[in-house]
């Protein structure tokens, strides 16, 4: 219940139905079309809702001023308003105010079927669409707050970044693939587009404060997903098992024990140095064929080497 009334669908019907009775009390002439102003003006976030209401209400102005004028120049009939649209429409979209054409077109009908065109229309006119913006703006700027949704699936998602390097250490050692890897490859990145929503929604309900770090957070676990299915296409050409792919494994497990959001990696990248050094002093490879391998081993070495830059790099930032 506290769900629905939090939602897009309660606050339009009841800020369109506010805006009526709103209009009705004060006297307004088609009072209903303040509802319909404020069911357009509802929107997602607070900056979106304000962008949208200055449009609107500046496309407004602009056709009821322009409506009055040429109704009462050349007359309010069909062909008339024709022309208003034809001057109009182009003005909303060389000021980029197109949010705004429809209302306008909406008010210049009002204009339109009046027997009496006088200055008393652009006060009703004006008192409507005032109405209908400012009652949905008191609902547009009142919005859940999705941080701690975003918590939650930040956390999940670095569980399931957790499982896919387990599951790699797992495989670098048995040459077996999991069963569930493709499943929870389309899982982790079916969560992480939700969560990129949710952190664009989050950036645009604040005016002042900056909140880059949650849309920089998904494009960190974005670019680190990426890397993640390079390091699993190289496990379609790994065929031997030496010495070096137990110590990766090793290393690959230490890394996903440590993948939570608090760790700069600085300490994981050190390691990983010295584990490339390990690697430069072991016995050279016999055949092609092990030195075929060893360089994937390598390969797959340096993605993870990557995969903790980007979170290095993240961290830094913030």
């Amino acid at each position: 219940m506290i769900k629905y009334l939090q939602s897009k669908t309660f606050k339009i019907a009841l800020s369109a139905t506010i805006s009526v009775l709103i209009s009705s009390y004060i006297g307004f002439q088609f009072g209903v079309t303040s509802g319909i102003i404020s069911i357009l003006s509802i929107q997602d976030t607070k900056k979106e809702a304000v962008i949208v209401s200055v449009k609107r209400f500046l496309a407004s102005i602009i056709a009821i001023l322009l409506s009055f004028l040429l109704y009462v120049l050349l007359g309010n009939n069909p062909i008339i308003f024709g022309l208003f649209l034809l001057i109009f429409i182009p003005i909303t979209i060389r000021f980029k105010i197109e949010d705004g054409m429809v209302v306008g077109a909406v008010l210049s009908t009002h204009l339109l079927t009046s027997t009496n065109i006088n200055i008393q229309w652009i006060i009703n006119e004006v008192g409507l669409t005032i109405v209908g913006i400012s009652v949905a703006m008191m609902f547009n700027l009142y919005n859940v707050s999705l941080e701690e949704d975003f918590e939650k699936n930040k956390h999940e998602i670095e569980e399931q970044y957790k499982l896919i390097l387990l599951n790699l250490s797992t495989s670098l050692i048995t040459q077996a693939v999991s069963r569930n890897e493709e499943k929870i490859f389309g899982a982790v990145e079916k969560l992480i587009y939700e969560t990129k929503v949710m952190a664009q929604r989050i950036s645009n309900n604040y005016f002042f404060r900056n909140q880059d770090y949650y849309l920089c957070y998904i494009e960190m676990r974005i670019a680190q997903l990426d890397t993640l299915k390079k390091m699993k296409k190289h496990f379609s050409r790994f065929y031997m098992t030496y010495e070096q792919t137990s110590i990766l494994s090793e290393f690959t497990r230490k890394v996903a024990v440590n993948i939570h959001a608090d760790n700069d990696c600085i300490e994981l990248i050190r390691n990983l140095t010295l584990l490339k050094e390990e690697y430069r002093r072991m016995e050279l490879p016999k055949n092609r064929e092990e030195f075929e391998n060893r360089a994937l081993l390598f390969q797959f070495l340096n993605d993870l080497e990557d995969f903790l830059i980007i979170k290095k790099e993240f961290k830094e930032r913030f």
